[in-house]
This record gives structure tokens, C-alpha cells and sequence, in this order.
């Protein structure tokens, strides 16, 4: 099988068409980042590849070329997660557009790789099948796989209905498992939930995120002290960082209510926010704000930065990195938060028991539960000379996580399914 150093001399690589709900640019997420770095990696290994995403609003570009991926967005645009009946017109069009796309081009691809499990493969997997393309579908979060159909839509459906739709959501869930390629697990929760699922061992893969090395690395004392004034943040305070969507899901409006407590005993100590609501059906930004300004703590004690392409800086300039979501596919932010070599404080989901052990390379606590998160933070900063030693082996923890490392497991992939054909 060829490997990323003959690549380019091959003759007949497989060509990828990637479907995915959201892209970078515009849309600043987790999901999104992922599938752009990966996408793009491959393109810089000679694949060709395409990547048709949903659009983020009516004004985003239908057509770009972005380091070296075609991407191409098509209606409807907006929020459809959540909303109920009404999104199935919408979604309904959407499907239609993408299965037209698909039969139009059939010869313009060999490989189809999906991201998510809810609406997407609904098309791809038979389609795929129809006209023998390889299909390899990628979780993106363990609620795929446990809510098929969102607990809000479910609620908007009302009664017996939504409860049909749920279940019957569960069983074309599994039958399009069942007949993809490959299923994607990038964390070994993921892969548990998928063999529970009844997903044929044989079919799955557990390939890990990505985190780019060269990018995310620790900073000395000076440059640390640099990037606050470059960034606007406090030169001699204790910083905890908090980068991603500003949504229930991810715990954040847990540790903004436990924060008062907290910086009542810590004088010194700054929570920095980095992410914005904004696209997400569970977005409490603005009750942030609310309970931020009511507490007395909005641009003292806790800095609100919006979303920002500069999260590497952030976590350069940090002293600790904390996520206390409900709920990670993955939890890209850890292994970013590992390879800068600052200790992390995380809820037990997504790839955190892989990768820490509470007490020896981080903190972990559970979720939805402000004692425990306040709890931990009050014994890292209270072990703040264990911090070198914590964090001693984190880079070397996420080595093989790095973007080339990951990518190139993608194109053997994709190489061993189309030789397969």
C-alpha cells in the first residue's frame, strides 16, 4: 500500500468527496476545525478532495478553494437542530440537493466520507451502496449515537409522536452503520458505544483527533508574558482558560456560576473565555453575560474574548486549561491543552480516560456538578509546584495525535477500501 512518500507519484489515488454539516471558514468549531485540518491534509498528501458542507447563512460564498480543498456549500442554511417539525422541509431539501450532487458526480469520486451520524448518512450509505463507492461514516459525539434525534426536536414533536420518531430514528441509525464501510469512533467511548449499537467490530476504526505540533507548543516565561499584553490579559494573574462553544453541553454556565466562590478565595485568579453560543441549539451566552455583569465579575474576574482563530495563544499565555462538558466525541481542546503543556482540569467523557489520570498528568471531575469543579480547581492551584511535573510527559502523551500521524491513517484507509473494490 502506498505510503504519504509516493503518494503523489501514484497514479490513480482515491478521490474523497467529504459531507459535512459545518466547514472552516466561516463556521468556528470543533467539528468543523477537525474535518478542515484533516480535509486539508489529505489534499497535501495528493488526494484530490472535495468537501460539500451545509451553508452557515445566505451570504457565505456557495464555492471557494481553501488550502487545496474544493468546499462547497448548499442550502438551507441556518439552525435546524432543536427546532421540531419544522426543520423537516428544510432537512428534507437539504438530503435531496446532496443525493443529486452525489448521482450527478459519481464519477468524479471513489471515497465518501461522512461526518456525524444523524441526517448525512441517511443519503450517503445507500447511495454509496447504489453505486458501489466506499463509505466510511465518522462519529463526531457520543449523543449521535444515544439521541438520534435531539431531546429538544423530540420535545418540539410533542407526546407519542416525538417518541415514535426517536425509535425510529434508532433503528435507521443502526441499519446505515451496518452498511457503511467503516465507522469512524475517535475516542474509545465512541467505539463502545458503537459495538453496543450492534456495529460489526470488523467495520470499526477508532482513530483519534488530530492536534497540530508545530502549532500548539509550550511558550518560555517571556513569551507567555508577551502574548497577555498582546491579548489583553492580566500580566500577574492566574489564568484558567476555557476555550469552545459557549453551550450547556460544554459546561460552561457550571463553571461560571461556581466562579464567585472560587474568586472570593483566590484574589489572583482570572477565568478567560474564549468561544462564542452563536449556531448552537443550546447556547447560553447571553445568560452568561447577564449572571457575569448581576455578580459583579464581567471584566475583572472573568473575561469574555468571543470566538477567536487564536486559540493556541490563549493556551500559551494560560495556566490552566478546563472543560466541564456534559458530553465530547472527542475534546479536541484537551490534547491542544496537552501539547502546550499546560495541566488540564476535564469531566471524565470524550478522549480524557484515555489520556489522564486524575491527580497525576491532570484533574478530573464529574460533570454537572459544581462542588467537584470547584474542588479540583482548589487542588491544582493548591498543587500549583506539582504543575511542571504534571504536565512533564503531556506533549509525549498526544505525539501520535499529531495532524501528519492522523491524516496518514486516513489515506491508508481510504487506499486499503478502494483496492478492496
Amino acid at each position: 500500500m502506498p505510503d504519504s512518500s509516493t503518494l503523489r507519484a501514484t497514479a490513480r489515488s482515491p478521490r474523497i468527496y467529504w459531507l459535512t454539516e459545518g466547514y472552516f471558514p466561516p463556521t468556528l468549531g470543533g467539528l468543523e476545525l477537525m474535518v478542515a485540518r484533516l480535509s486539508e491534509g489529505l489534499a497535501a498528501r495528493g488526494l484530490e478532495i472535495h468537501v460539500i458542507t451545509r451553508q452557515p447563512d445566505a451570504q457565505c460564498a456557495p464555492e471557494q478553494f481553501i488550502g487545496g480543498v474544493h468546499v462547497r456549500r448548499i442550502p438551507p442554511a441556518g439552525q435546524l437542530k432543536g427546532t421540531g417539525w419544522r426543520a423537516l422541509p428544510r432537512i428534507l431539501g437539504y438530503l435531496a440537493r446532496l443525493a443529486f450532487m452525489l448521482l450527478r458526480e459519481a464519477r468524479q469520486y471513489d471515497v465518501v466520507i461522512v461526518s456525524g451520524l444523524k441526517v448525512i448518512p441517511l443519503v450517503a450509505v445507500p447511495l454509496c451502496l447504489l453505486l458501489r463507492k466506499r463509505c466510511i461514516v465518522r462519529a463526531e459525539s457520543t449523543y449521535e449515537l444515544l439521541e438520534p434525534v435531539s431531546a429538544q426536536s423530540v420535545s418540539a414533536m410533542k407526546g407519542p409522536v416525538g417518541r415514535l420518531v426517536q425509535r425510529s430514528s434508532e433503528s435507521i441509525q443502526r441499519m446505515m452503520l451496518s452498511h457503511a464501510d467503516r465507522v469512524i469512533a475517535t475516542s474509545s467511548e465512541l467505539e463502545g458505544l458503537m459495538r453496543s449499537a450492534g456495529v460489526q467490530p470488523e467495520k470499526i476504526r477508532t482513530i483519534y483527533n488530530a492536534v497540530d505540533l508545530r502549532r500548539f507548543h509550550p511558550v518560555c516565561a517571556e513569551e507567555k508574558d508577551r502574548l497577555r499584553q498582546e491579548l489583553h490579559l492580566p500580566r500577574k494573574a492566574t489564568i484558567v482558560l476555557f476555550a469552545a462553544r459557549l453551550s450547556r453541553a460544554k459546561g460552561v454556565n457550571v463553571l461560571v456560576e461556581a466562579w464567585p466562590r472560587l474568586a472570593a478565595q483566590h484574589s489572583d485568579l482570572c477565568l478567560v473565555i474564549v468561544g462564542s453560543g452563536s449556531g448552537s441549539f443550546d447556547d447560553c451566552e447571553s445568560e452568561l453575560v447577564e449572571f457575569l455583569q448581576l455578580t459583579g465579575l464581567a471584566d475583572s474576574r472573568v473575561l469574555m474574548h468571543g470566538p477567536s482563530e487564536r486559540v493556541d495563544k490563549y493556551l500559551q499565555a494560560a495556566d490552566l486549561y478546563i472543560l466541564p462538558s456534559e458530553y465530547e466525541g472527542f475534546g479536541v481542546g484537551v490534547i491542544e491543552a496537552l501539547a502546550t503543556e499546560i495541566p488540564v482540569l476535564a469531566t471524565p467523557v470524550g478522549v480524557v480516560p484515555q489520556l489522564i489520570q486524575d491527580g497525576d498528568n491532570g484533574f478530573v471531575f464529574p460533570p454537572r456538578d459544581e462542588p467537584a469543579l470547584i474542588e479540583a480547581v482548589e487542588t491544582a492551584l493548591a498543587e500549583r509546584e506539582r504543575w511542571p511535573e504534571i504536565v512533564r510527559r503531556s506533549r509525549q502523551t498526544v505525539k501520535s495525535m499529531d495532524v501528519g500521524a492522523v491524516v496518514q491513517q486516513y489515506v491508508r484507509l481510504c487506499f486499503e477500501l478502494v483496492e478492496q473494490h
